[in-house]
């Protein structure tokens, strides 16, 4: 009973001296269950930014220092450079010291700023004040500090120190470039500094750094292109192309180390680059050309080169099973390359033929393997095909255009091109995505107006000489008006019978814009310029047409 009482008060005596330690009523008692305050963060942290500005004000009051023993001729202005290019270099290797500690990841950067903001203008000051450093020169040890720096930025991962390393790159890049017309040298150093800022990117997954760098390489490459057409600056028209070449054909290689190696999507910043590298490209080609120190046959010989294997990237068995960006910035890639490069190297008569074929096999290939962007691409070289042969500016005078004037010749090549356009309706395609939704729809559709359009002109082209006597005094414009109605009227119907086929279901589209088309044509061509015959033709046929497509259209069952 007593060692009942007793656990019974020493537990009420502990409870007690819970209660007292909560409601503060006992000072004394042991540390160890007291807790510590809380210290003040705000103060913490204005304890640490002094002590870091601290460091860096000292840091800079050093090269002060060596920099007014210089001035005053303690020692020769070389050993001062050197002095002063070391001590950068010194701090620098504090940064990749002391970003290896979690804690000192501030310390690192600041160490890291202070290296840059000394050693970009001490390298400035001896190209262009000291004049100990040549320009060219200049720009490699430039490039020997932005790869140390940029390479600790990388290995600390330190994203600050990058951006600066780049910016500053570029500011100093073109400082000495002024100073000392070092015109090959930094543009060349520009493309280099945004690969390193492209890959610094991608080894970290920083945001926004490659754009900057990308802009540098651009800027410096157009610099150097208008320098090229300048009388105050010795740079032959073939160097800007060279380093365009170059900055293509790098930043290519990149994002084709990035989609294939390291199994990554390509983004925004990969196509806008790419489409901003073509254009310089072939900016600088197209000058080099007119200065008579580049063929352009060269040039699309290197776009068919670099098109094929962007279409290699694209089919690659990774590539082509993950139906991702990858695939579509490859394939798109090749054929903008591609249909360039033929118009090179090609007549435009033969670059057609090309691109038709071309456009028989992205058919098929988009059937394939499933596809609509390959259908899409079909589409676009077969606009390319009738734009470049010039049968959609012969349909559209033979359909539109008057009587009297002189009259579209025939080409038989034109009859090749759209023989081609239509063979393409019947190969079957791609007509269903999750991707595309609705719009799968779109490259078939394309197809089957500009083959309404090619083979209804050639029609006209080929049957109103003989029948209208159109090109001459004698023509008649009333039966070459009857005609064209009568051509349109009949394509109308025949879309109105495609879209009851499964291959064709997008014809149907296309039935009624043609047939007001018809309706518009009548009213400004057939009635002010037709005779009784004539227009008793042309309301027949456009009447029967109407009342067979309703009763085609009306119709559910579609055919295989």
């Amino acid at each position: 009973m007593e060692d009942r009482v007793a656990a019974l008060e020493s537990r009420l005596a502990a409870v007690e001296q819970r209660l007292n330690v909560l409601e503060g009523a006992q000072p004394g008692l042991s540390t160890s269950i007291e807790k510590a305050p809380a210290p003040d963060r705000g103060e913490g942290f204005l304890s640490n930014a002094s002590t870091l500005i601290g460091r860096v004000l000292l840091i800079f009051g050093g090269a002060y220092l060596l920099r007014a023993i210089t001035d005053l001729n303690f020692v020769p202005t070389a050993f001062g450079i050197f002095l002063g290019a070391s001590y950068a270099l010194l701090w620098l290797f504090m940064a990749y010291r002391k970003g290896g500690n979690e804690d000192q990841r501030a310390s690192a950067m600041f160490y890291g700023g202070a290296s840059v903001f000394l050693a970009l203008p001490l390298l400035a000051e001896a190209v262009t004040r000291f004049a100990l450093l040549s320009g060219r020169q200049g720009i490699v040890a430039l490039a020997l500090f932005c790869a140390l720096a940029l390479l600790v930025a990388v290995t600390r991962n330190l994203r600050s120190l990058g951006w600066l390393v780049t910016a500053g790159g570029i500011a100093t890049a073109f400082v000495v470039l002024n100073a000392s017309r070092a015109a090959v040298a930094a543009p060349a150093f520009l493309i280099l500094l945004g690969l390193g800022s492209l890959w610094a990117v991608y080894l970290r997954q920083w945001i926004g750094l490659q754009w900057l760098g990308a802009l540098g390489a651009n800027v410096g490459v157009v610099v150097l292109l208008l320098f090229s057409t300048s009388d105050q600056w010795s740079v032959e028209p073939l160097t800007p192309f060279l380093l365009g070449a170059a900055l293509l054909a790098t930043y290519l290689v990149s994002f084709a180390l990035r989609s294939h190696v390291r199994g990554q999507n390509v983004g925004i910043f990969e196509a806008l680059q790419a489409v901003l590298a073509v254009g310089i490209v072939f900016w600088a080609a197209s000058i080099a050309a007119q200065a008579g120190q580049l063929a352009l046959t060269t040039v699309g010989a290197w776009c068919l080169a670099i098109g094929a294997c962007a279409y290699g990237l694209a089919f690659t068995p990774e590539t082509r099973s993950a139906r991702g960006r990858n695939f579509y910035f490859h394939s798109t890639l090749g054929l903008a390359l591609v249909v360039a490069g033929t118009a090179l190297v090609m007549s435009p008569a033969m670059a057609a033929a090309a691109w038709s074929l071309m456009a028989l096999a992205m058919a098929w290939f988009s059937g394939r393997f499933g596809r609509v962007a390959l259908s899409l691409q079909c589409t676009f070289l077969l606009l390319a095909a009738g734009v470049g042969s010039g049968i959609l500016a012969t349909g559209l005078d033979a359909l539109v255009g008057e009587a009297s004037v002189l009259w579209p010749p025939l080409v038989p090549w034109h009859v090749v091109i759209a023989l081609t356009t239509v063979a393409c309706l019947f190969i079957p395609v791609a007509q269903h995505s999750d991707r595309w939704g609705v719009l799968s729809g779109v490259p078939q559709l394309i197809v089957l107006a500009l083959s309404v359009w090619e083979v209804g002109g050639l029609m006209v082209v080929y049957l109103a000489p003989p029948l209208a006597g159109v090109g001459g005094a004698d023509a008649n414009p009333a039966i070459l008006a009857a005609l064209r109605t009568a051509i349109l009227s009949a394509a109308s119907v025949t879309l109105a019978l495609s879209s009851r086929f499964k291959r064709w279901p997008e014809a149907r589209w296309l039935v009624y814009p043609v047939l007001l088309v018809v309706g518009v044509k009548l009213l400004l061509e057939d009635f002010p310029n037709g005779q009784p015959a004539t227009l008793f033709v042309a309301l027949a046929l456009v009447g029967s047409a109407l009342l067979l497509v309703a009763k085609l259209l009306s119709r559910e069952t579609i055919e295989g």
